[in-house]
């Protein structure tokens, strides 16, 4: 994911598709690889890139494959069991946020309310990484579950 206005599926990354059963270890390093091939991108060049229609037609394909991998049969399916963390690092802490489902496809975080966020040294082991990781998937919620 790389961040603009918002965060979108960086279009020159491969997406990873994890086993759902993946250790803590495997799930944090793919995190941090992840971390990795993020940027942050200004205003401006965000726009042009929301404005050329590739992230549009890249989180529909994404969508497709995942579904596919997954074993959904509809994106209403997939959408009602997904929990979503956003992930940034400050100033070589990582931060996980765990969010609250809004809609099908609407997360939402209440900074006064929660799900609050949980931090995670630079240094920490990718086994670390990822049991943060998870806890933060635990914590989010869901107005349509």
């Amino acid at each position: 994911m790389s961040q603009g206005m918002m965060s979108y599926a960086e279009p020159s990354v491969e997406p990873s598709y994890l086993d759902p059963q993946v250790d803590d270890d495997w799930l944090g390093r793919a995190l941090r690889e992840a971390l990795a091939k993020s940027r942050q991108v200004s205003v401006e060049d965000f726009q042009k890139i929301f404005q050329s229609g590739v992230v549009q037609k890249l989180g529909k394909e994404r969508e497709a494959l995942a579904m596919e991998k997954y074993g959904y049969k509809t994106r209403r399916a997939m959408l009602k069991k997904m929990d979503t963390c956003s992930v940034s690092v400050v100033e070589n802490q990582i931060e996980i946020q765990p969010t609250h489902q809004k809609s099908l496809d609407g997360w939402t975080v209440t900074t006064d309310e929660g799900p609050f966020p949980l931090y995670v040294p630079g240094t920490a082991t990718d086994a670390e990484l990822g049991a943060v990781l998870r806890e933060g998937f635990k914590r989010c919620t869901s107005a349509i579950r």
